[in-house]
């Protein structure tokens, strides 16, 4: 067959701009991936994002005997050795999360294990408070990975009728760890003591590293398509073959990283879905940390429980978790599947939910506030956490769900301008927590807590009811966003398929 003119073929080539996937069914599509590779990665992300949030909490119950060891009875020091864990979940997605925009997801999980594994260690082996707390930041740094990339990892792999299910496991794996954590911790305290804590956790860390670089795949579709033009350049020899993101992309990549870590706080802040509902999970987040360092307080003064037993007392916070997690999940994809029935696709469908479980996060307060205050049977405040826990853990949920769905090629972003939030709320709570538990008693502090949530109380159905509207006055999470292909790339993704059939033919 006779070449085409010379001509043709450049200006045809200069038409070529987006290279996309080969179809539908492109097994390089993460969200094609094989059953038993996503099942993979979907473990050994469970695994990590088990481990970072067991070390968050584990180290509660050894708090006065490690400010013994180091000859100090500050209360508020007390709590920032525990919160200062949850400030570097805060300041980690603010690099993590653009460099995994650039770069890709993985190479970000293998960085920030190893840290995390490094100064989760060097906690361990601290001869002063001062050193402890700068290698426990830095330890939360890495750990804050599996909140800045394991959300938009899910992302990747799942279409989004699915994510629900396996978000919900990962949840599921957020609030196992400090479920659990403080009653391991308080045994392997008594038993080794306080620095065994740290050596237990940096073992699970490097168990989790060595998974994730055996394990672990790329998912982050940018990334793989610019490898992909990359080879398509190399073999059809048209140098103009790019993907989508990279028109976005400076060429100045200094100012390209600037510019992308500061988008999640441009989005936290100018984006009135994300700031408000980031805010409510904030609010819940807060409030499950100042009940972790307030509930061995109850338990000891008013039921007289031994110290070994205080992890027991986190058991209805977590029971509560798991439901509102699993109980979240179910409701959300069941909405989301008969709304799309109906041609229904908002990504605010998945906030309608939170609109009756956010109340939840009040009346348990209230029910633990008073029946603890009163000294009634312990079961009975355990009941009322469990029912807080039910509340703002869905309200975790319903929104990571949410920005995923309304934010899909900036997810990365959305998820680390609500993890800035939520941690920065819930790395200070517990600062102020003793001195409102010492004023104003179990009763009237969490009443007041009771009192702020309930106030919050319309905002999920104001933004179910108009976050349509004002994200489409936004430049992130239009519907063009949404829809996942904008109309130059519709209309590109033929001559790029062809130029791949060109070269592999």
């Amino acid at each position: 067959m006779e070449s085409p003119p010379t001509s043709l073929v450049s200006e045809k080539e200069r038409q070529v701009s987006v290279v996309d996937w080969h179809g539908n069914d492109d097994a390089a599509n993460p969200r094609n991936f094989a059953s038993w590779k996503k099942t993979i990665n979907i473990a050994c992300i469970f695994f990590m994002s088990f481990v970072s949030p067991f070390t968050s909490s584990v180290v509660a119950p050894a708090i006065p005997e490690i400010m013994k060891d180091f000859r100090s009875t500050d209360a508020y020091l007390s709590a920032f050795v525990l919160s200062i864990y949850v400030l570097g979940y805060a300041f980690g997605p603010l690099l993590i999360s653009p460099l995994s925009e650039q770069y890709g997801r993985l190479p970000l999980y293998h960085l920030c294990n190893v840290l995390f594994t490094i100064c989760t260690l060097a906690c361990g082996r601290a001869n002063s408070l001062g050193v402890l707390a700068v290698f426990r930041f830095f330890a939360g740094v890495g750990g804050s990975s599996v909140f800045a990339l394991a959300p938009s990892s899910l992302g990747d792999l799942m279409v989004k009728e699915k994510r629900g299910g396996v978000m919900a496991l990962i949840g599921l794996a957020y609030n196992l760890g400090p479920a659990i954590s403080p009653t391991a911790g308080s045994y392997l305290n008594a038993a080794k003591g306080w620095r065994w804590i740290f050596y237990l956790t940096a073992i699970l860390g490097g168990i989790g590293t060595v998974l994730s670089m055996l394990c672990l795949s790329e998912t982050y579709e940018p990334v793989l398509l610019r490898r992909k033009a990359v080879r398509l350049r190399k073999e059809t020899g048209n140098k103009n073959l790019r993907v989508r993101s990279d028109a976005d992309i400076a060429e100045d990549k200094l100012e390209a990283f600037r510019s992308a870590m500061l988008m999640p706080l441009r989005m936290l802040f100018l984006s009135r879905p994300i700031f408000f509902t980031s805010l409510l999970t904030a609010i819940g987040y807060g409030y499950i940390y100042v009940l972790y360092t307030t509930l061995p307080t109850t338990f000891v003064e008013t039921y007289k429980w031994a110290p070994k037993s205080l992890g027991l007392a986190y058991l209805g916070t977590a029971v509560g978790n798991l439901i509102g997690m699993l109980g979240g999940a179910a409701i959300s994809d069941g909405i989301v599947k008969r709304r799309a029935l109906k041609g229904d696709t908002r990504p605010e469908n998945r906030l309608l939910p939170m609109v009756f479980w956010w109340p939840l996060v009040s009346i348990g307060l209230f029910i633990y506030a008073w029946t603890a205050q009163h000294g009634m049977h312990w079961i009975v405040p355990l009941i009322g956490t469990a029912i807080f826990g039910a509340g703002a853990m869905s309200a975790i949920f319903f929104t990571g769900t949410y920005i995923l769905d309304a934010y899909p090629l900036h997810s990365a972003s959305g998820m680390a301008a609500c993890s800035v939030m939520r941690s920065l709320v819930g790395g200070l709570a517990p600062l102020f927590s003793h001195k409102m538990y010492q004023k104003l008693d179990v009763g009237w502090s969490f009443s007041l807590l009771a009192l702020i949530a309930l106030a919050f109380t319309p905002v999920p159905w104001v933004f179910y009811t108009f976050g349509e509207k004002w994200r489409a006055r936004e430049r992130y999470g239009g519907q063009a966003e949404v829809d996942g292909l904008s109309t130059e790339q519709s209309s590109t993704l033929d001559v790029a398929l062809e130029a791949e059939g060109r070269a592999h033919g």
